[in-house]
């Protein structure tokens, strides 16, 4: 087995004038611990462990830690004899292919996370699936993202690529509105846990802990150093465009945003999660105009989502065409019944045209269907309650988006329609003039009281 970099075959003792093509005697040696964990396929930290906890065949010089090496035949039949042991993190084979998503030479994924873990071939197939249609994501087709991995965690519970990954389809489907954020963050983190456990270095654990971050922790600070991290291992991968995105947009750095995003969409033309934020980001802007047309081209396209469709909508009401925009607000809420910030928009809608008995009776379906727990409607009850000049009830909705971890909460500094809440004395101080939240705010905890 053939590793990387400065790798020489070395022959040992005895073996000495034997010729190349006896088996079992021409070896490679590996002569650092970085050398060793790069043949491995894992961290330094974590091979180092392997040869204290389980006897990883490594080799001392003069008795001094630090100067070791290795051969890899030695290291092939302690893999081999490991393989099926019950180990808190069982290593696997350097050899297992590497996965290329896109047929190219070109990765998403660097080459390291995508050769561990795969002793299971049905698991290392659903990866392998999860991971190509993770490039064209879409919200039709999040739930067997999602599957796939989880079948993959139950197939080899040993993989830490398949935590991470259904952590990141969880977060997704929370972001996109398929699933409420609250129960969805809560599994994500729970996948996510295991991946820490297994391997913190992999790729997907980066991606996975630095949306935690950004919509659970609200660690602006710590999701930019992961996702930092996770560029150095891939940086042309969407992942890290759109975690990056996100960090930008709650930052009020929104022409960042666009320009990770219109990389990404470059690279990822098919993913159409990518064209509903930058359609949404268009609207965060005041760009209303540009928005509309984008959303436009975008289903020309083939791109479709409830993102895409409330960021045209809310393009149009702020277009101050509120009222004319009833009919059509009500003809795409009934087409898109699940699309409960469109009915905000609606809501809003109501309110701004004076028929505030019809905003109420939205409110009042929200909130009813808001107790089962299964979507979110704090930021379309928002919506409505702004739109009826409500501004406390729209300020304490707002606030449980906020702790809900919504996409939607990440536009709260920049939302053209909150800007009233911005500018109110009373409100403003939660959205912060530089920093949203703002530290004071994040200090005094106030709307994350239950």
């Amino acid at each position: 087995m053939a590793s990387q970099g400065a790798v020489e075959p070395t022959l040992r003792g005895g073996d000495v004038g034997l010729d190349k093509g006896s088996q079992g005697f021409l070896e490679t040696r590996l002569d650092t611990w970085k050398l060793i964990a790069e043949y491995l396929g894992r961290s330094s930290r974590t091979v180092q462990r392997w040869h204290s906890e389980y006897g990883l065949p490594v080799h001392h010089l003069g008795g001094d830690a630090s100067s070791v090496y290795a051969f890899s035949d030695e290291l092939d039949v302690w893999l081999r004899r490991r393989d099926g042991s019950v180990l808190e993190d069982p290593p696997q084979r350097r050899s297992s292919p590497a996965v290329n998503l896109e047929g190219s030479r070109s990765r998403t994924v660097p080459d390291n996370s995508a050769r561990k873990y795969f002793s299971n071939p049905e698991a290392m197939e659903m990866v392998q699936r999860a991971r190509r249609l993770w490039e064209v994501l879409s919200a039709s087709n999040l739930s067997m993202i999602a599957g796939l991995y989880r079948r993959a965690t139950d197939v080899d519970p040993s993989n830490p690529a398949a935590f991470a990954g259904l952590s990141q389809a969880l977060i997704a489907q929370a972001v996109l509105g398929n699933l409420h954020p609250k129960g969805a963050f809560q599994s994500a983190q729970a996948a996510l846990r295991r991946a820490l456990e297994i391997d913190p270095d992999l790729f997907e654990t980066l991606c996975a802990s630095a949306l935690i971050k950004v919509f659970v922790e609200r660690d602006w600070e710590g999701a930019e150093l992961l996702l930092e991290r996770s560029r150095r291992m891939a940086r042309k991968a969407s992942q890290t465009a759109v975690g990056g995105a996100f960090l930008a947009i709650a930052g009020q750095r929104l022409n960042q945003a666009r320009e990770a995003l219109r990389c990404a969409a470059q690279e990822r033309p098919l993913n159409t999660s990518i064209a509903e934020l930058l359609c949404w980001i268009e609207y965060l802007d005041g760009n209303f105009g540009s928005a509309i047309a984008l959303v436009k081209d975008a289903r020309g396209s083939g791109h479709s989502g409830a993102v895409l469709d409330t960021a045209e909508a809310l393009s149009q009401v702020s277009l101050g065409d509120a009222e004319n925009q009833i009919v059509r607000l009500e003809s795409m809420t009934s087409a898109s019944p699940r699309n409960y910030a469109l009915l905000g928009v609606l809501g809003y809608v109501y309110g701004k045209a004076g028929r505030w008995a019809d905003a109420r009776r939205a409110i009042e379906s929200m909130t009813q269907t808001g107790l089962t727990g299964v979507y979110d409607f704090a930021y379309p009850i928002a919506l409505t309650y702004l739109g009826i000049e409500q501004r406390n009830e729209a300020q304490r909705w707002i606030e449980q988006s906020y702790r809900h971890g919504s996409l939607w909460s990440l536009g709260f500094g920049s939302d053209p329609l909150l800007a009233e809440l911005r500018s109110d004395p009373k409100t403003g101080v939660f959205y912060g003039s530089k920093n949203y939240p703002s530290r004071e705010t994040m200090a005094g905890e106030r709307w994350l009281a239950s």
